[in-house]
């Protein structure tokens, strides 16, 4: 792959991942002011939305971290490049692809590490909803016994993880994923021949 192409590849990814981190800061400052208006309106006695503002502040760190310090860190792309090549290796076009054709590789390439990071992505977001949810619980049961808010919280980040992982892993999981993609284009385009 040419250098000139892989460092513009590179300052592409940075800039999504730095315009997904400012995506998730300007989402802040919508959600939580309806947080806490919720909150006022049904159970103005126990205030429940410092905590979801503190687990929402915890996931916009943690975000940050991912995008700028840990960006720079050897582990991660370590990560990244395994799962690139592992998923390269499992894909059911590496046959298909002539090692001497620069641009189908380079294609490949993209759509694998575009896969690698969505996965990455998943995986985060469930790790940072099985460590949230036993905190709302708790805090629920424990400040507010009377009235068990948390099943919101815990239906809508449920919710949440189920349309991340169908987005991820879901459609392939349906057989409506990037395999049927491909076998649907080439049937298509075996329609207009």
């Amino acid at each position: 792959m040419n250098i000139n192409l892989q460092l513009n590849l590179i300052a592409q990814k940075r800039i999504k991942d730095i315009k997904g981190f400012y995506t998730h800061l300007f989402s802040t400052f919508l959600i939580l002011p309806f947080l806490i208006f919720i909150n006022l309106q049904t159970v103005p006695q126990f205030e429940w939305y410092w905590y979801a503002i503190t687990a929402w502040c915890l996931g916009l760190l943690i975000h940050w971290l991912n995008v700028f310090p840990f960006s720079k860190l050897g582990f991660k792309k370590e990560w990244e490049d395994k799962k690139l090549k592992k998923i390269i290796a499992n894909s059911s076009v590496e046959n298909e692809i002539n090692l001497n054709d620069t641009f189908i590789q380079e294609k490949y390439y993209l759509k694998a590490k575009k896969q690698a990071e969505e996965i990455k992505g998943f995986y985060i977001h469930l790790i940072v909803t099985v460590f949230t949810i036993p905190i709302i619980v708790f805090v629920n049961l424990k400040f507010v016994p009377d009235f068990y808010f948390f099943w919101f919280a815990v239906g809508g980040m449920l919710i949440a993880i189920f349309l991340h992982w169908l987005g991820v892993f879901g459609f392939n999981f349906l057989g409506l994923g990037k395999n049927w993609e491909e076998r649907k284009t080439k049937e298509i385009i075996m329609n207009f021949k």
